[in-house]
């Protein structure tokens, strides 16, 4: 569910990725110049993320626009005036909620959204990183149930609603594996 005034675009049913987090988890550790931001996302998110320039900085001007982000203009001599951004206490309540709660078990947020979670974790709250981990744990057997609970509640018939359904319990199954095996492993 996408989070308020962060709507996914078109009116999509399906949930979108929000690089506004992004933005908000690196400067939730100190200020910094758009640019500065943005070589820091490609260096370090960059190879999972594909976001330009430009989107960083519309996605930038947003958060400013929603009170998430304030911008302070830094004179720096002779050089051009550059503007300096930073959370609000509102951008980084947002933020903060956005980290410790579950992602939707859709294989593109988790490639995502979540490991992006886990960087910010890492970084800024490594003694949360096992809650996070069981609470997509948790979202990810209630959503299986549910998928099992629907499927076995289907007419024989039901071909093609018995064929999605099971695609996506085997590609839930592959993210519960992913989480397990590969996820724990590492952190």
């Amino acid at each position: 569910m996408a989070e308020p005034g962060m709507k996914p675009k078109g009116g999509s049913h399906l949930p979108d990725v929000r690089p506004e987090f992004l933005a908000l988890g690196y400067l939730e550790e100190g200020p910094l110049h758009g640019y500065d931001l943005y070589r820091r996302f490609e260096a370090e998110l960059g190879g999972i993320w594909h976001i330009s320039q430009s989107q960083m900085y519309a996605v930038l001007k947003r958060l400013e626009a929603q009170g998430l982000v304030e911008a302070s203009v830094e004179e720096a001599g002779p050089s051009p005036a550059r503007r300096v951004l930073r959370t609000t206490d509102q951008g980084s309540a947002r933020f903060k909620a956005w980290l410790e709660a579950p992602s939707d078990c859709n294989t593109r947020i988790m490639r995502l959204e979540f490991i992006a979670r886990l960087y910010f974790a890492r970084r800024q709250a490594p003694g949360k990183l096992p809650a996070i981990i069981e609470g997509q744990s948790s979202a990810l057997a209630r959503q299986q149930a549910n998928h099992e609970a629907i499927l076995a509640s289907l007419p024989a018939d039901e071909t093609w609603t018995r064929l999605g359904l099971e695609f996506r319990l085997r590609q839930l199954s592959a993210i519960a594996a992913w989480l397990e095996e590969s996820v724990q492993a590492r952190l």
